[in-house]
Formats: structure tokens, sequence, C-alpha cells
């Protein structure tokens, strides 16, 4: 247990391959492909290696990028800073540009230029760290392989919890990350799910993957529409599953197709849970 972290285990900066920037607003643009991501922290990362470290060069900076990425944002309310990049020996992960331990900076901490400020970095921690039970938070965090899929996941609380606790109600016992990930086809499994937050088939373009996570409930989850299928044997576990992926389905078909990949996900990890002692 991390005792310096809201319920115990922390969840921000995970790896040298695995972060979350989901409170920096880094989902929160137009164009959240991987690719896209991938290059606009690249280059705004390398932008910033050249610029004075000055408060006024670095204030000038913040207004630069600010114009590209900030127009027509999914959450018009909920700020994208400027100042996320690439941290990291390899620059492998998303953090924060104006950290003291961020290179160039000299363990000076300019956090306080952001929007936000820096007592709001320092304090603040999404609800996934109070909401998620601790041994849902380890079985996403320690199966994630890279800072894109698990930034998309580890803020949906309702989507996770759902999930894994149907998979204990079905087994009959808690699931730890340490015998989970030791089995690679329950591992695999997990990330299968994981995934889905980024190639679910039944969310409308129109739909952003992104999660306005934040306490307001400015942006709730939209309950699914059932009105023109036959949905009646959905079970309520999987309508959370389908409201959280954004989900809009146009047949029973559809609908069928959805139960069928959730279904195939769960038994898997439930058959990994029946083949060991410990789940």
């Amino acid at each position: 247990m991390d005792k310096t972290a809201p319920g115990g285990v922390y969840l921000c900066q995970v790896n040298e391959n695995v972060a979350c920037g989901a409170c920096c607003g880094l989902y929160n643009v137009p164009d959240l492909s991987r690719e896209r991501l991938s290059r606009m922290l690249s280059e705004r990362t390398e932008a910033f290696m050249k610029v004075p470290r000055e408060i006024d060069a670095i204030l000038e900076f913040g207004k630069d990028v600010s114009p590209e990425e900030n127009s027509k944002r999914p959450f018009p309310e909920f700020h994208h800073c400027p100042y996320i990049g690439l941290i990291g020996k390899k620059r492998m992960r998303p953090g924060c540009l104006l950290h003291p331990e961020s290179c160039g900076n000299n363990g000076i901490d300019y956090r306080g230029l952001s929007y936000y400020g820096s007592m709001t970095c320092n304090i603040y921690f999404c609800p996934s760290y109070t909401t998620l039970p601790e041994n849902h938070k380890r079985i996403i965090r320690e199966s994630s392989q890279d800072w894109y899929s698990y930034g998309l996941i580890i803020t949906e609380t309702a989507l996770i919890d759902s999930f894994l606790s149907e998979i204990e109600r079905r087994a009959g016992k808690m699931a730890f990350e340490k015998n989970i990930c030791v089995n690679q086809d329950v591992t695999a499994a997990v990330r299968e799910f994981i995934n889905l937050k980024i190639s679910w088939p039944f969310r409308p373009q129109s739909v952003t993957p992104a999660n306005y996570f934040f306490k307001d409930r400015l942006y709730e989850k939209k309950k699914v529409d059932y009105a023109c299928v036959n949905a009646e044997s959905v079970p309520c576990c999987h309508d959370t599953i389908f409201r959280e992926f954004g989900s809009c389905f146009r047949s029973d078909e559809d609908v069928r197709k959805a139960v069928i990949i959730i279904e195939s996900i769960m038994k898997r990890l439930q058959k990994g849970a029946d083949d060991h002692e410990h789940f």
C-alpha cells in the first residue's frame, strides 16, 4: 500500500511506459487518436526544451500552444494544459513539463504558471483514487502496457467497477493483480477489456472516448436507448458497461454482438479464476 496516495494506490505515474495525463486535459482535444496525441506530445516536448526557463518565455509558450489544442474541445469547460508533454528517461510517458523534476527545470517548480496553479497540481487526485476498490485499481494499473490506453480507462470508475465486480461475483472470490499478472491468458483478457475503451464498435463517431470525471457532472454519460431494439434480456451489469462505453445500438443484432464481446472476456477471466485457487 502507498500511504502517500489516497486509497493506497498511486495511479498517476506508474512506470516508464504507463502514466495518466487525463486530469491535465490530455484527451480533451478534437483528435485524440494514439498517433495524433503521440505526435502532439513529442512535438510539444521538443519545442519546450528550447524555451528559456523564464516566466515570460514559459507563459508565451503556453499561449502559442493553447489556440491550436483548445479549439473544439469535447468538454469546453475542461482545460487542456499546454504544458503536458513527454517525461522520463526515454520520454515514453506523459507528464508535466513544468514539474521540478522535468528535464531542463533544474529542480525549480514552474507549475505555478499553469492554468490551475501549483497547489491544484500538487493536491488534486481524480475520483478513481477513492472510489475504486484497491484491488481493482491494481489490476488495471499492473495489466496496462502503455500510457494511451491506461489514461483513457483509469478514470472510468463505473466501468471498471461494474466489469471487475461482475467477474468477482461469478468467481465467488476477490481478484488480485499478483495472481492475474502471472497468468498470461487472464492478463490478456484484462488488456482486451482495457483496449475496448478505444475500439468499442458501438460508440458513434460523434461521441468522444474521453471521460469527464469531475464531480460537477457537467457531462454525464447518456443512458443507452433500447427503445428501437428488443433488449429486455441485457444484464444490468452489461447495461452499465454499455452506457460507460457510449453505446448506440441500431438493432437487436448489435446488442447481441456487444453482449458476446463482453461475455467472451468475462468467461476467460472466470475460467482463469476457476483454474486457480486464488484469483
